[in-house]
């Protein structure tokens, strides 16, 4: 093999390993970026967790509140009827208010 051949080949060796040097630096970088991105939505999921669990502490209470409410509207309701009821009866005739 002439010089001229091993030094062509040399220079294509040292070329190839120059690319696989950058891309190794780039695939490191990538990987570095890939990396913070993946814990920055880490942090961002376990902040929406977090609040996804008091928002569920919230959601209970309100429904116990709404069932509190609910059952005093049924009682006002059903007392409101009978009031009617009785206006009825003293009126001798149906009342055309009456909420049912």
């Amino acid at each position: 093999m002439s010089a001229d051949r091993t030094t062509e080949i040399l220079n294509y060796l040292s070329a190839i390993s120059r690319e696989v040097g950058e891309m190794r630096t780039e695939i490191r970088e990538h990987r570095a970026e890939t990396q913070a991105r993946f814990e920055r939505l880490e942090a961002r999921f376990e902040r929406v967790e977090t609040e996804v669990h008091a928002l569920r502490g919230d959601v209970r209470t309100l429904w116990s509140r709404i069932d509190r409410f609910e059952s005093r509207v049924l009682n006002t309701r059903a007392d409101l009827r009978e009031l009617e009821d009785r206006v009825s009866a003293l009126d001798g005739k149906e009342n055309p208010l009456r909420v049912d």
